[in-house]
């Protein structure tokens, strides 16, 4: 029935925890990434309580005749931009001290997060191989802003659109309109995906995730207009307060379980998940319930109420630690540090984190409150002063920031060009090899080893020619950017080419997960090399990747399941000597190369002669 008697309140019970369960999810998916793998949800449920509120609030203050567009951009303005700009040029003032390399070329990536298109330009550097790799940042949690950003600038014209549908076909038609577009909007996530695309494009894409802002402002608009008013059953409380409790467990085994490399997740698991939050919010906001009580406990709506500048501070905080590697420290000052200090240091960041969102919270109060004062306002004054002076580093910082941002590059050239340069001449003189009969390959009895078959991504692409200079009978075929799934066919290739012998040389991984969305191409593979052939596998070593532990510790699982599989510990040597890679912190440079080579033949030939 309409709400007709219903008084809209300002503040809504119950919303603060949601967001602390939002900004949980967040912070535990970036601090322990591969313990919490499905903390990214934390970004649906923020959307979903954006559109939520952002309607409501719309439709208050239209039944009370205050809708105003200009004052709609001017409080979303001075909601947004204050903490966002401290908080980069404190990052990049900060970064400029610690790590310049990564803030070398920060000027275009600064400039798409304060114009609000960041996860597009996201998506166009994923989209080049070289950019990808070279243009890691402490930003790039940024991309969530760009969609809301772009969603608060067309909201108010959907919003008109909305108040004519209803004013022609009343409020529930409106509210089926929103509805039906959240729903429409939904389906291009599972249509656009491909089992071997790269799914940056639909987890960052505004169109493919613009639904659970949908659906929240259906919910907002709904709960603005109308209420629930159901015959009393004596089941029905119970049953709700189960359903949420049952919700609540399965966000929280999500966090946990729900890989965002499973093809499952694009496939309709997140869609899943966002209506299951749906859910959740029309119960928390349910007055016939408490929960919204229990959401108003003290340290919820504190964590609620920060959860903005907890989102933003804590990407460049967790960059830094593991840049600096600050993380994996084992002695300080020659003294040996405790071997908790891996569980610790998350603590620590959280710390970190917590106290540089109360001083920004409370510095840009300050400032607010400075506004509407006078001398005769002498106590908040001296208090105000205060926090301006223990507030002088951060400025110093911003001020770096400024500079750093006037003198950002166009680009980060660095010894991209050189490597690019040296991918591309490999890749032509791989063109044209051919095995060698007249090389002595490897000594070996009983065992076929001529023409070792090498399928890799760019970093053997990269060594192809050290390679070739230990194993000059090996045949390369190493592709920038090839992930683990197109392994299968170039092996398929060789074996029709008669080039497949006793003896595989694989190094694949760089680009993409083994396990979970490229799961079974991995299986594949090894199951059409087969378990008589003898298969040497290069771990990875990609520290600014998201897969670099999980790839290794599959290859462990592979090596345990699989007698013919032998492990070259690429990863434990280059850890040690990081000086032999390229800028990219990925690709090994002229020595590294020959490093690289002479791992393999060491390996090949000790396990062959082994064998013999």
């Amino acid at each position: 029935m309409a709400n007709n008697g219903f008084k809209m309140t300002a503040h809504i019970h119950g919303l603060d925890g949601l967001r602390t369960l939002a900004i949980a999810g967040v912070t535990l998916f970036h601090l322990l990434p591969h313990v919490f793998v499905g903390g990214y949800l934390g970004v649906s449920l923020f959307f979903v309580l954006t559109g939520y509120l952002l309607a409501y609030t719309c439709e208050r203050n239209c039944k009370n005749n205050k809708f105003s567009i200009i004052a709609y951009y001017r409080k979303r303005i001075a909601r947004i931009y204050p903490s966002l700009l401290l908080v980069i040029l404190v990052t990049i003032g900060t970064y400029s001290f610690f790590a310049p390399k990564v803030i070398t070329a920060i000027r275009a990536e600064v400039m798409s997060v304060l114009l609000g298109y960041n996860n597009w330009w996201q998506i166009a550097q994923n989209s080049d191989y070289f950019t990808r790799l070279t243009n890691q940042s402490p930003f790039t949690h940024l991309w969530f802003l760009g969609i809301e950003l772009q969603y608060y600038f067309v909201w108010p014209l959907y919003f008109i659109l909305y108040i004519g549908i209803a004013h022609l076909y009343g409020k529930r038609m409106g509210i089926a309109v929103t509805a039906f577009f959240g729903f429409v909007a939904s389906l291009f996530m599972p249509f656009m995906y491909q089992p071997d695309m790269d799914v940056t494009r639909l987890y960052y894409g505004t169109d493919t995730r613009v639904y659970a802002l949908l659906l929240g402002a259906a919910m907002g608009l709904y709960h603005a207009n109308f209420t629930f008013k159901m015959r009393w059953h004596r089941w029905l409380k119970p049953f709700k307060y189960g359903l949420f409790l049952v919700l609540t467990v399965i966000t929280v085994v999500s966090y946990l379980m729900m890989d965002g490399q499973n093809p499952l997740t694009y496939q309709g698991g997140m869609l899943v998940m966002t209506l299951g939050f749906c859910v959740m919010l029309a119960l928390t906001t349910d007055r016939d319930l408490y929960i919204g009580q229990v959401f108003e406990l003290p340290v919820f709506r504190w964590i609620g109420k920060k959860s903005y500048g907890i989102f933003l501070w804590q990407y460049p905080v967790i960059y830094l630690f593991q840049y600096m590697k600050w993380d994996a420290e084992t002695t300080c000052f020659g003294v040996e540090l405790p071997t908790l200090l891996p569980y610790i240091m998350p603590v620590v960041e959280v710390g970190v984190i917590v106290i540089l969102t109360i001083w920004s919270d409370t510095l840009l109060g300050c400032l607010s409150t400075l506004r509407g004062l006078s001398l005769k306002h002498r106590r908040i004054i001296v208090h105000i002063c205060l926090i301006f002076l223990i507030s002088m580093p951060g400025f110093a910082m911003m001020g770096y920031g400024c500079k750093g941002i006037v003198e950002s590059a166009e680009y980060k050239a660095a010894d991209t060009n050189e490597l690019k340069s040296r991918l591309e001449q490999n890749e032509v003189a791989l063109r044209t090899q051919q095995t060698n009969k007249n090389a002595q390959p490897i000594p070996a009895q009983d065992i076929d080893i001529r023409g070792i078959a090498c399928i890799g991504d760019s970093v053997m692409l990269g060594s192809a020619m050290a390679l070739k200079e230990v194993l000059p009978d090996c045949y390369i075929d190493a592709q920038v950017s090839r992930y683990v799934g197109a392994g299968l066919e170039v092996a398929q290739e060789m074996e029709a080419q008669g080039r497949l012998g006793d003896v595989v040389l694989i190094a694949l991984g760089t680009n993409g997960p083994l396990d979970g969305q490229y799961e079974e191409q991995t299986k594949a593979l090894l199951a059409y090399l087969g378990p008589k052939r003898h298969i040497f596998w290069v771990n990875v070593y990609c520290p600014s990747t998201g897969w670099q532990e999980s790839n290794n510790s599959y290859l462990e699982k592979i090596k345990e399941e699989h007698a013919n599989v032998i492990i070259i510990d690429w990863y434990s040597l280059i850890s040690k000597h990081q000086d032999w890679l390229t800028d990219d912190g990925i690709h090994p440079d002229t020595i590294g190369t020959k490093e690289y080579a002479k791992l393999i033949h060491d390996t090949i030939a000790d396990t062959l002669q082994k064998n013999v």
